[in-house]
């Protein structure tokens, strides 16, 4: 018989993160030009309202401390270096974010996925459904997958930031596809004999 791996949370360092695959998310990338874009309104505004006419010191200052203040903002939130990742790779896992913030994921192997499907989280968010074999999950497995955002006995949810529904079940699908088999094969060597 196989051993299965559990499903399991894991909580990821910076440095962790910026090694493994990210299927789904918001890419480090995609933060610096939003932020370059913000950093170039905040100055045409700065600027418009530095040379208006007629405008008092007191308004000028104002608007100026303001843009700053959601510049800094902006910043400290932004995790430029790291994006914010929804579906990552590490190894033979699949992980589905459960709090961005402190890095944490709901960790899946990749031999417990049945299917991934495009979904819908309601009202109107794209989502991906990764399904997952439930006469192959433990009671305790499926303590964790309740600890997930949209907690399910038998899938995990996780957001398609920016793409389609589509494409990014094809990109979680494509990271599966050999380690499954490689599973497969593993699991059906017929033990060496003595």
């Amino acid at each position: 018989m196989v051993d299965h791996k559990p499903v399991v949370l894991r909580t990821y360092s910076k440095a962790q993160l910026k090694q493994i695959q990210v299927l789904t998310g918001i890419s480090p990338n995609a933060m610096r030009r939003v932020f370059g874009g913000w950093i170039l309104f905040a100055a045409v505004v700065g600027g418009i309202v530095a040379v208006a006419p007629d405008l008092s010191l007191q308004f000028i200052v104002m608007t100026m401390l303001v843009l700053v203040a959601f510049t800094v903002a902006m910043f400290a939130q932004s995790r430029i270096a790291e994006g914010w990742p929804a579906i990552i790779a590490d190894g033979d896992y699949i992980g589905v974010v459960r709090d961005p913030q402190a890095r944490e994921f709901v960790c899946v192997p990749v031999e417990r996925i049945k299917n991934v499907e495009p979904t819908l989280i309601k009202p109107n968010k794209k989502a991906v459904a990764i399904l997952l074999y439930t006469s192959q999950l433990t009671e305790s497995d499926v303590e964790v997958l309740n600890q997930a955002v949209w907690p399910r006995d038998d899938k995990l949810l996780g957001l398609a930031h920016f793409k389609s529904r589509e494409d990014a079940c094809d990109r979680v699908l494509e990271y599966i596809s050999p380690k499954k088999s490689n599973a497969d094969q593993m699991g059906k060597r017929p033990a060496a004999s003595a």
